[in-house]
């Protein structure tokens, strides 16, 4: 009987442990995807020409008459 109740209570402290881990791996996760959306939106709050780079320019989206 004292076997019985040692194994229950190790496989009880092996299930907590695995899923303290997957808790842990979750938050990780989720904690990075708010950091991936916190700095899209930082990116697309940032003034045009600001130096972000790609081709956002001051002008985007509007059209204009250039004569050479």
């Amino acid at each position: 009987m004292a076997l019985d109740v040692t194994s229950s209570s190790l496989g009880a402290a092996i299930g907590l442990r695995q899923a303290q881990g997957q808790a842990d791996f979750g938050m990780k996760t989720l904690n990075q995807s708010a950091q991936q959306q916190q700095q899209a939106v930082t990116s697309l709050l940032q003034p045009a020409g600001s130096g972000s780079g790609g081709n956002v320019t001051a002008t985007r989206g509007q059209n204009l008459n250039i004569v050479v």
